[in-house]
This record gives structure tokens, sequence and C-alpha cells, in this order.
């Protein structure tokens, strides 16, 4: 965070200051709120509007990594005139779809980036300048993290995250992306995969949980290992014990290997 110059970048004395704050904290299906700040140069400056995108970095399917915006508002107010020397600040909130990507677990980065870019308009015929950037730390929910802790009670640890720029045949899914967590086993046991990939479809009710083992260069969900999944709902955090239901998902990749 912090002040960023966008228009004077020959004469520092009359630009434009701006700095984004997000308050936290962040979770899927969640609202995002925060400010915009903004400090005036030399001169008064028009400011037709403020626009936020929230994008995450994905591998496409060839590999090749690019930024998918999967959510966007905008500061109020908006249409004013910035004056000389003066300080505005400008607010924004928007809801985060459950689809979301996570870049924390408890507390601990996954190396997902996800990130909140802050574009000004000064009228109409201005596409906009892209002023700052930042970090978003999406917190996992805790049905996240209810899931992933059983299965650490099986011996298979998040070790990392990846988004996928894919479809996952036959499912509900409203963005061209899935979040891949990565788990190494940790207990060593004979006949278990050493890597899994488990990936939440998450929405209001919960989330279809997908599993499979690992295949890390593949970017193309029907390209990959076969995969099991079960449902958890958000209400059953708590209350239900998980253990069973990852175990029965274990065993039935044991057997698709056999």
């Amino acid at each position: 965070m912090g002040f960023k110059r966008l228009f004077g970048i020959g004469d520092p004395d009359e630009a434009v200051e701006v700095d984004t704050q997000v308050q936290g904290p962040v979770y899927p299906g969640g609202e995002v709120k925060g400010d915009v700040l903004l400090r005036g140069g030399s001169r008064d400056t028009p400011v037709e509007g403020v626009y936020l995108r929230f994008k995450v970095r994905y591998t496409r399917y060839d590999g090749d990594e690019r930024d998918y915006e999967f959510e966007s508002t905008s500061a109020t107010p908006s249409d004013f005139t910035l004056g000389k020397g003066a300080e505005e600040q400008l607010t924004f909130s928007a809801r985060l779809p459950w689809e979301a990507p996570v870049s924390e677990l408890g507390g601990r980065a996954l190396g997902v980036v996800v990130s909140v870019k802050t574009r000004l308009r000064r009228d109409w015929n201005d596409d906009g300048s892209e002023v700052d950037s930042d970090l978003l730390h999406v917190s996992a929910l805790p049905l996240h993290e209810a899931v992933l802790d059983a299965f650490a009670e099986e011996g298979y640890y998040c070790d990392s995250a990846h988004v996928v720029g894919s479809y996952i045949p036959d499912t509900d899914q409203d963005h061209g992306f899935y979040e891949s967590f990565v788990l190494t086993d940790r207990a060593s046991a004979p006949g278990r995969p050493e890597q899994l990939e488990v990936v939440f479809q998450t929405n209001v009710v919960g989330a279809l949980v997908h599993v499979r083992r690992a295949a890390l260069d593949v970017h193309d969900w029907s390209d990959g290992p076969l995969a099991r999944r079960f449902p958890a709902a958000h209400h059953e955090v708590g209350q239900v014990d998980w253990r069973p239901r990852v175990r029965k998902v274990l065993d039935e990749l044991v057997l698709l290997d056999g």
C-alpha cells in the first residue's frame, strides 16, 4: 500500500497520487470493502470515476500464465474535480463470488496471486489508467479448513495451491478456472498416492469436493487422472466428523489404480 503517482510523470509536482486500502478479512462469498485515497497535484483534475478489478493469476491450458478478472466494482463518489493539492477519500464494496480463489490457509500464503487493480478515468473519452495494484489476501473458509484438516489427520497436508484456467465437466461452474489445493502424503503409507489435488466447487450451501491424484503438469481437467468427490455443507462445520468421507474417497482412489 501507499500513494502511487498517476499523472504528471514528467513533472512530479503535477502528479495525482492514489492509494487503495482494503479492509480485511476477506473470504469467498463475502463482502470486500475499502477506500481509495486521492491526493491532487499542482492543478485541478477532473475525475469521472474510479474502478476496481479483482483478478487472479492462473495457468492456461498451454502453460502460459494470465490474469483472470472475477469481480469488479466502482468507488464512490464519482464525477467530481480533485482540487489542487486536495485529498479525497472514496469508498467501495463488492460481494466476491463463492468461486473466488483462496490465497491464505490458516494465515499461511498458498502461492496463489490475487490482486485488486484500480483504474481512474478523467472523462468519458478516457479508457482509464491503472493507478494502483495491490495483493488481495483472501482467507480460506471454515469449510475449506475443516475438510483439509480431515485430510491432514489421514496424513495428507496442504503444501500449496494453484489456479488453472479450465472447466470441470458436468458441474455447476460460473468462472473459467478452478483452484487446486496440493496435498502431500507425509505418512508415506504403501499403495497411497504421494500427492493429491483437492478442488472445492463452493456455493452458498457448501462445496462439492473433488479429489484425485496430483497431475501438476496437466492444465485441462479432462486430461488429468480420474477423480472422486463428496459433498460438504457449511452448516456441517463443527457438527460432523469429516474423516469417514475422506477415508472413503482415499480408498476409492486406490481402487481406481487396481
